[in-house]
């Protein structure tokens, strides 16, 4: 199974540990608003991971087994865009390298 990886443990997540990757949207520079920044880049332990909203971002959008939906900002790149939006509808692993309380 495919998985995509997280630094850090986030609220977002719901400890779900698969999930079906369901949509890809590209995000142009200085249009990402402070709320999705907010959500998606707060760490369980109360900071947040900082990503530069002057760069293009794929948002990755995901179904969780918990069938708890969460999105992901990813730095854009076209070869990334074209592999993830040929992986829509399938399964990955959640692979987390700080899981809360580890």
């Amino acid at each position: 199974m495919k998985s995509i990886k997280f630094s850090h443990d986030y609220p977002k997540l719901w400890s779900q540990k698969t999930a079906k990757l369901v949509h890809v949207e590209v995000l142009e520079p200085d249009t990402i608003p402070k709320e999705l920044l907010k959500y998606d880049t707060k760490t369980t332990e109360g900071g947040y991971y900082e990503i530069d909203p002057k760069r293009r971002y794929l948002q990755l959008v995901f179904l969780g087994d918990f069938r708890i939906p969460f999105c992901t900002l990813r730095l854009y790149d076209k070869g990334k865009q074209k592999y993830y939006e040929g992986q829509i509808g399938e399964q990955f692993k959640i692979d987390v390298k700080k899981w809360k309380g580890k």
